[in-house]
């Protein structure tokens, strides 16, 4: 065998062609090019948002409110009501004559009432319609999912609260005496309509606020007046009651919140005490938004889940008319500025328009939604851009001046990330991060 020495071995190595490294080097290619494509698609998605193009209008019932249903939205004034779907196209109308009209929805039902008046009436996405009159005034009304409707009516020294069904059939009539029970305030009924609450006022040597719990079920049957708990509030009104689902339901007081599960029997689940006052709630797919006062002008919103803990919470300086709850989405409001927050927590758009805006609703596109302002609706296509070259935006939207408090939006977040603590605000407007906490 002959020997080959090592001067010899290293010039046949370096003869010998080198296998893999081409490879190696299209597999950093390759890697760098995902790793790159997913950064883009990031920071598209977190903050790609940067306005908004009205598409197209509807003129709706002028002077009128607007509330969400399961498949749109509803308009309604003194003179009547009308229903429509997310793509702007009207689905029922109905014609009644109010002096100061109550209007409340579940799912596609609404009803409609004339408060201090005796007059009511029923609907829903068929826009058939029942008419109702009740035998006292109407302080408050209510409606579940199956159609059944609730009312809160003035009898004088006795208050009476009424149950029909969607047919119009009167189911329930209980009788509450004002000596005792105290002055109604609020009223909620479950989805399904098995289960009412209501707060009242009870005045005696000291203001309290007592919540009572009904059951019209088998369990109820065996209770006086289908009352299964009552719960007395020190120093507290309870302005605002609602169920998360039919077996969940949140009051909120003035400054605190509680929590139950109410199957047969109410059980509290939590109990939040705020530093301030509250000052906005929504409830809606589960999430309870309540946004309290801080010290000065901060306010916190947190949003819980229907056991009463808690998903997410931000600070914010917005001095907002509205926060809604939809399609877990959190909807900020504020004159003609709105901001939203996904379903993971993060700011997915906020901007300006020309107008006062009065609600925003999502429809089935993620990136269009439905934005209410006095006498119209708009569609709203959401734009695309970059800080450095902003997306074209609707002709129709104003920058606010710094001046303006009315139109200039701040936000500061708990528990935000570094990019989003770097990133600016859209049309240098509003500053804000995400909901995560």
């Amino acid at each position: 065998m002959r020997e080959i020495d090592e001067h010899e071995f290293e010039e046949q190595i370096e003869q010998r062609p080198r296998r893999g490294r081409g490879s190696v080097f299209a597999c950093i290619f390759l890697g760098v090019t995902v790793v790159a494509l997913i950064i883009v698609l990031f920071i598209t998605s977190r903050g790609g948002f940067t306005g908004v193009e009205l598409t197209s209008e509807l003129d709706i019932l002028s002077a009128s409110k607007v509330m969400g249903t399961q498949d749109g939205f509803c308009a309604y004034n003194r003179d009547g009501a009308e229903g429509y779907s997310d793509d702007l196209k009207t689905v029922w109308n109905i014609s009644y004559d109010f002096i100061d009209p109550i209007g409340r929805t579940s799912g596609d039902k609404c009803v409609f009432a004339d408060r201090g008046g005796i007059d009511a009436c029923v609907t829903d996405s068929t826009g058939d319609v029942t008419t109702l009159r009740m035998p006292g005034q109407i302080r408050e009304a209510c409606i579940a999912e199956t159609g059944i409707s609730a009312f809160l009516c003035d009898g004088g020294e006795q208050d009476y609260i009424y149950l029909y069904n969607f047919k119009g059939e009167k189911l329930l009539e209980i009788r509450t005496d004002v000596r005792t029970m105290g002055f109604p305030v609020a009223i909620a009924l479950s989805p399904d309509g098995k289960r009412l609450v209501t707060s009242y006022i009870v005045i005696e040597e000291e203001q309290s606020c007592r919540v009572t719990f009904y059951n019209f079920g088998d369990v109820g049957q065996n209770y006086s007046d289908k009352i299964v708990g009552s719960f007395n509030y020190e120093d507290e009104i309870i302005p605002y009651i609602t169920f998360v689902d039919s077996e969940h339901v949140c009051i909120c007081a003035e400054y605190s919140a509680s929590i139950f599960r109410f199957r047969e029997i109410p059980e509290e689940l939590a109990h939040i005490d705020y530093e301030g006052s509250v000052k906005g709630i929504d409830v809606c797919d589960e999430i309870i938004a309540i946004a309290s006062q801080d010290v000065g002008s901060a306010m916190t919103i947190r949003l819980y889940d229907k056991e009463g803990k808690t998903l997410s919470q931000a600070k914010t300086n917005i001095a907002f008319d509205e926060i809604r709850v939809r399609n877990r989405e959190l909807f900020i409001t504020c004159s003609d500025a709105f901001v939203i927050y996904d379903r993971d927590g993060d700011e997915k758009i906020r901007t300006t328009i020309p107008y006062r805006i009065e609600a925003v609703f999502p429809t089935g596109d993620s990136d269009r939604y439905m934005i209410a302002v006095p006498g119209k609706v708009f569609m709203a296509q959401l734009v695309r851009g970059t800080k450095e070259e902003p997306a074209q935006e609707a002709e129709t939207e104003t920058e606010a001046s710094p001046d303006d408090e009315s139109t200039t939006v701040t936000d500061e977040a708990l528990g935000s990330e570094p990019e989003q603590e770097a990133s600016e605000a859209a049309e240098g407007q509003i500053e804000d991060e995400s909901l995560n906490g």
